[in-house]
């Protein structure tokens, strides 16, 4: 068999599947179906399998973690005021399945290190140092890694993530100022800001961006209480 017709049959299984799915979304049977799509849980054995079309392959299941996110986290918000990210299992699977198929899906990697904190910590600190280690080159996944360690309370780490980070050729200023900052107030409430701030603008992510927005307009409602 050649290379192009394996891969055209690995295609049109793949939208079989997808068609399958979307059919069964119409009758409410979304988490089966997205279950039954991860049965080969290994990116790196998909990625053998697409015959060096590793990039086409890693975006139509990044293009699947994003509809799965947004259903799974939209479904959330219309049932309750809380979102609870613990509800999404098959988010960390579908992440590792496109990471693993391009281990330099930077975007991928980005969305992992911001979600997955809210799953488990140490997974996701896993998860973002695997992209480091692809990625060694990276700055911005040093400042994701940082802010998982801000988030669990660990400032020293975060700061010598954000140390790290800024280090690396390109590297904004800012990031020497964030690890400063870390290591002498990282549990300051402006601490907070500046780092919701700077992934704010540093992220082409609509719903990291998003997020962003939400946290900040929550630390400012905490700061106008706090100085009443």
């Amino acid at each position: 068999m050649s290379n192009w017709l394996a891969v055209i049959l690995l295609l049109a299984g793949l939208g079989f599947s997808a068609a399958i799915r979307i059919r069964i979304d119409g009758h409410g049977f979304t988490q089966v179906a997205d279950e039954e799509a991860l049965y080969l849980r290994s990116g790196e054995t998909l990625g053998r399998m697409s015959f060096g079309f590793n990039g086409l392959l890693a975006d139509l299941y990044w293009i699947r973690t994003i509809r799965y996110f947004g259903r799974e986290l939209e479904a959330q918000r219309a049932s309750s005021d809380a979102v609870d990210l613990r509800l999404m299992p098959l988010l960390e699977p579908l992440l590792g399945i496109t990471t693993g198929i391009d281990p330099h899906h930077i975007a991928a990697f980005r969305f992992g290190a911001f979600f997955l904190p809210y799953q488990d910590v140490e997974q996701a600190i896993a998860f973002t140092r695997r992209g480091i280690e692809h990625n060694p080159d990276e700055w911005r996944l040093y400042q994701d890694l940082g802010m998982i360690h801000w988030r669990a309370g660990r400032f020293d780490e975060a700061s010598g993530a954000y140390a790290a980070g800024a280090a690396l050729e390109g590297a904004p200023d800012w990031m020497k100022g964030m690890a400063a900052t870390m290591a002498a107030k990282g549990g300051d409430i402006e601490t907070a800001r500046e780092i919701f701030t700077r992934l704010y603008q540093e992220t082409s992510d609509g719903i990291i961006r998003q997020i962003c927005i939400e946290q900040l307009a929550k630390i400012d409602r905490a700061d106008a209480l706090r100085n009443r």
